[in-house]
C-alpha cells in the first residue's frame, strides 16, 4: 500500500515535468518558422519588387515616399541582424518585414504591368 501511494505521489511531478517541456518545444518551435535566412529571402524579394516598380517609370510622388520611408526601414532591419541574433530578434524582424509588405501593398503595381 505504501508503494502505491509514492507512485501516486510522483504523477503530479511527472505530468508538471511534462507540461513544462511541451511548453518550451512549442515556444523554440514558434521562433525557428522566423530564421534569419527567411527574413533575408523576404527582405530580397521585397526589393527586387521594388526595384522593378521603380524602374517601371509609373511611380507618383506618394508612393515615391512611401518607398523611401520603407528602404530606411529596410536598411534599419538589415543594420540590426547584422549586430544582434537569436529567435527573439528573429521574430522581431519577420514582424517589421510582414508590416513593411502591409504598408507597401497599397502602391504595390506589380501585378499591372
Amino acid at each position: 500500500m505504501k508503494q502505491l501511494i509514492i507512485n501516486f505521489k510522483k504523477i503530479p511531478v511527472l505530468l508538471m515535468f511534462t507540461i513544462f517541456a511541451v511548453m518550451i518545444y512549442s515556444g523554440s518551435a514558434n521562433a525557428e518558422d522566423y530564421t534569419m535566412q527567411t527574413n533575408l529571402n523576404d527582405m530580397a524579394d521585397l526589393m527586387s519588387k521594388w526595384s522593378k516598380e521603380l524602374s517601371s517609370g509609373k511611380m507618383d510622388q506618394k508612393a515615391q515616399e512611401k518607398l523611401g520611408e520603407l528602404l530606411t526601414l529596410t536598411s534599419q532591419v538589415l543594420r540590426d541582424m547584422s549586430a544582434k541574433s537569436g529567435d527573439d530578434m528573429n521574430m522581431e524582424h519577420h514582424k517589421k518585414v510582414e508590416q513593411m509588405k502591409k504598408d507597401w501593398d497599397p502602391f504595390d503595381t506589380s501585378g499591372k504591368m
